[in-house]
Parts: C-alpha cells; sequence; structure tokens
C-alpha cells in the first residue's frame, strides 16, 4: 500500500482536529526542529494505517486488540511511502517506509490483548469525566465521513475525535503547565519557541467494540484525560497521557499517547 500527503490533506485534518501546529504550515517553525520540509500530522497518517492493519488482522481474530505506533521520523508532505505488514500468530506488524526502505517513518503493531487486564493498570475511579454532547458527536461523524470516507471502523472515528477534543481542550493547559515546570524561569521558551511532536500512539480496543462499523456512532461519549508519565531530556519534555472513552456507559477504548514539547531556536 502506498501513500501520499499533501497540503491539501494536511489542511483537511487540521480543519477537523484543529491541530494547526506550525511544523505542519511554517516551514521556518519546522526547520527550528531540524526537519527538512513541513510535517506530515502523525494522526493523520496513522488513520490509514489503523485501518489497514485491522482489517488485515481482523480476516484471522476476534476480540479486543491494542493498536501501537511510534513515530521514528516526521514524515515529509509530497513524498510517497510504503506500507508493508508482517503476520505472525495474534499479531500484525507494520512498518511506513520510503521506496527504497532506507528509512522506516513508523513502525508499529495491532494484536491480541486483554481489555481488561489494561484496566487493572490504571485506576479511572477518581479521574474527573468529561461528557461529549451527542450533537457535537454527530457534527463531528459528518465531517469526519465526508473528509476521511476510506474509514469504516468506529473506533478510528473515536481516537479521532478524542484527540481533536484534546487538542482544543487540554493540550494547551497540561503541556504548558509542565514545560513552566520543566524549564523554570525560561518562560521565554513557552509559546511559539516550544514545538510539539506526536511520538507514540496506542489503542486499546474492547472485544464488543472491535469490530463495530463507523456508522453505529454512539449518543454517548464520556472520557478522561490523565497525565500518566514525565520524561526529561537536556532540550525537550516527554508527556505520556493516558485517555480512557466511555462509550453508552461502559469503557470500551483506551488512549495512550505521548507528546515531545522541543525548544525551538532561530
Amino acid at each position: 500500500m502506498r501513500l501520499n500527503f499533501d497540503k491539501k490533506s494536511i489542511q483537511e485534518w487540521a480543519d477537523f482536529s484543529g491541530d494547526f501546529n506550525p511544523i505542519h504550515f511554517d516551514e521556518l517553525k519546522a526547520r527550528q526542529i531540524g526537519l527538512d520540509n513541513l510535517a506530515v500530522h502523525g494522526m493523520l497518517a496513522m488513520l490509514p494505517l489503523k485501518q489497514y492493519t485491522a482489517d488485515s488482522f481482523l480476516k484471522e481474530q476476534l476480540g479486543g486488540y491494542a493498536w501501537r505506533s511510534s513515530l521514528r521520523y516526521p514524515l515529509d508532505i509530497d513524498k510517497e511511502y510504503q506500507l508493508s505488514l508482517r503476520n505472525s500468530d495474534s499479531k500484525v506488524s507494520f512498518t511506513l517506509h520510503d521506496q527504497d526502505q532506507s528509512k522506516k517513518y513508523f513502525i508499529g503493531s495491532i494484536q491480541k490483548n486483554s481489555f481488561d487486564e489494561e484496566m487493572r493498570r490504571f485506576n479511572f475511579s477518581d479521574t474527573e469525566k468529561f461528557h461529549i454532547s451527542s450533537q457535537f458527536i454527530k457534527q463531528k461523524y459528518q465531517e469526519f465521513k465526508a473528509t476521511f470516507p476510506h474509514i469504516s471502523l468506529l473506533w478510528i472515528y473515536i481516537d479521532a475525535l478524542i484527540f481533536s477534543i484534546f487538542i482544543s481542550k487540554h493540550a494547551t493547559e497540561l503541556c504548558v503547565r509542565k514545560f513552566k515546570n520543566f524549564m523554570g524561569d525560561q518562560e521565554q521558551f513557552i509559546g511559539d519557541n516550544v514545538l510539539f511532536l506526536h511520538t507514540n500512539h496506542q489503542v486499546n480496543v474492547s472485544s464488543h467494540m472491535s469490530q463495530l462499523n463507523i456508522e453505529k456512532v454512539p449518543e454517548t461519549i464520556n472520557y478522561s484525560v490523565m497525565i500518566n508519565d514525565t520524561t526529561y531530556h537536556e532540550n525537550s519534555l516527554l508527556i505520556s497521557v493516558v485517555m480512557p472513552v466511555w462509550v453508552t456507559g461502559e469503557i470500551s477504548i483506551i488512549i495512550t499517547m505521548s507528546i515531545m514539547g522541543i525548544k525551538a531556536y532561530s
């Protein structure tokens, strides 16, 4: 499977998600963190990866599963990439690489997973729960279906929906607070001088959600946001966020993602 992302697809994802990170639109900002070109949104690139790998996995497997991906290098716009799969017992591994296979941009897998076991790793009982109105769920669903008609699994839409809400309602507060603590008095680095990369993404999908078609969009979705871990480096900070998602009153998806903030220099 070959993939290519252009400025139009970047704009479409930004319009849906609200993710207008300047590294996707401003070449100068992209170069300030060492990129050669505008970067493709990680979540945009993951949409076909999720669908294609899940289709391959679900031909052989039933029940819940975990989809995992690590972004090793940002993808350039207007460049062709190749998706390669490797099937083994209860698992499909994948890489997204350039045409001569000299560089792997994404690596990841989808495999059987015990959802109950994943639930036991965290304590969601005391987390603040946020409600998404049914009107907003339907509105974003219509936008998503019109823009990404090749997506057929419901969990992929819900994952995109929760990410868009995280960007609009939670990311600035959580990330800025963490970076101010990290950088101390160097608050001049906050804002345009800290650029963010989405480096890892994992979605644990329960058995009752695993094969639901996107047309079965629910009326009720709630979610929580938790900081799971923070890793400090000399010029960057890696924040791990966990977001459980209740669909019709039951936790059905657990999203874990890592976001790296990097000091940008002129």
